[in-house]
């Protein structure tokens, strides 16, 4: 049976990792991996919000193609997995370029209502406040302080809330270390513990 993993989440959560791994479990047969940009810099508030749904309708043009062609010729299944998709708009229209939630809520649902005749999994990856600031940056994440940070993580778990998609997954990263430990910040679950988490939900 078609897949199509929506995974998304704050920057340096492991996206890429789960991915990479996923890919691995399936023998790199069949599979997809679709990664969604940041805007152009250069657009006001509401042409980037266009820009950003013109981007998506296309995405969503693309996956119908994909798989009606797949069922029409019965070829073998595939899975297209999504590094970022549309529900990070939610997220960083409201951080970064005045977007309104409702508004944005209103569009992204009449846009993800297209997928509920597919195969869809969401997967959003979050973490604790304190673990996501701590994460080395590569230079590219729009929140730089704990608080921008705490405000995202809370963004994504809205949208991964009112999301219609069903099944959905809100995958907690990190694990704390306990006093008897050490002290010290929580680190990564193990990359099979969190594979292992993921297939057992989307099989």
């Amino acid at each position: 049976m078609n897949k199509l993993l929506i995974i998304c989440g704050g920057d340096r959560l492991g996206k890429g990792t789960l991915i990479k791994n996923l890919c691995k479990y399936y023998d790199y047969k069949n599979i997809t991996i679709r990664h969604c940009d940041k805007p152009p810099k250069n657009l006001s508030s509401d042409d980037t919000l266009k820009y950003q749904m013109k981007v998506f309708n296309q995405e969503k043009e693309m996956i119908f193609y994909y798989f009606n062609m797949n069922r029409k010729y019965m070829y073998h299944d595939n899975i297209i997995i999504y590094d970022r998709f549309y529900l990070g708009e939610y997220v960083y229209s409201q951080m970064f370029r005045g977007g309104k939630p409702e508004v944005l809520k209103k569009m992204l649902l009449e846009y993800e209502r297209g997928f509920i005749s597919h195969n869809a999994y969401l997967i959003t990856l979050t973490a604790s406040p304190e673990f996501f600031n701590s994460r080395e940056s590569d230079g590219h994440e729009l929140s730089k302080t704990l608080e921008q940070k705490t405000k995202e993580l809370n963004l994504f778990k809205e949208a991964h809330e009112f999301s219609i998609i069903r099944p959905k997954l809100l995958l907690k990263v990190d694990k704390e270390i306990t006093e008897l430990e050490y002290s010290g910040p929580s680190v990564f679950r193990t990359k099979e513990d969190i594979l292992n988490e993921v297939i057992k939900f989307i099989e």
